[in-house]
């Protein structure tokens, strides 16, 4: 019996190391990073100031992927007409475009193939009856094609 107690006064001392350990040793999961959506849009035009509240409302609404990943919608800026005009099947540096209509297409052959796939979003920006067409373009893929087709979504709903 008197074994016991000095078993119980040796591993005395250890026992916060030991919880310490345990509780400091366990790492957090990294946070998912931020995916950015480059939006490709005409800033001048009639719909453009609708756009950005939409960009606002959907920033608000804390918009994530299905692994959990933050999405952010950023606004390339430039002359509208000549990024338009720059857009090839392998430009992999914009991930939504929208046009002011199905016409800005003419712009680039890249454009004129992905028009019969553009999603109208004109509902959402309340420019309807104009058609406004989104386009994810075909080399878009993973979580940034997923982030835009999000965005793309939340367009298509009637602003409340």
């Amino acid at each position: 019996m008197a074994q016991r107690p000095r078993f119980v006064l040796a591993v005395l001392p250890i026992l916060p190391i030991l919880l310490v350990t345990l509780l400091f040793g366990c790492k957090p999961r990294p946070k998912s990073s931020t995916v950015v959506v480059h939006l490709l849009r005409d800033l001048r035009s009639i719909y453009g100031s609708e756009l950005d509240r939409r960009i606002l409302d959907f920033q608000g609404s804390n918009p994530r992927l299905a692994s959990g990943a933050p999405i952010t919608i950023q606004s390339e800026t430039g002359d509208y007409k000549d990024m338009l005009s720059r857009q090839t099947a392998n430009t992999e540096s914009i991930d939504l475009i929208i046009l002011n209509s199905s016409d800005d297409a003419q712009a680039s052959v890249a454009l004129q193939a992905a028009l019969p796939q553009a999603t109208n979003v004109c509902a959402g920006l309340k420019a309807c009856p104009t058609a406004v067409p989104a386009i994810i373009p075909q080399q878009i893929s993973g979580n940034e094609r997923e982030a835009a087709q999000k965005f793309v979504d939340f367009l298509q709903k009637t602003p409340s």
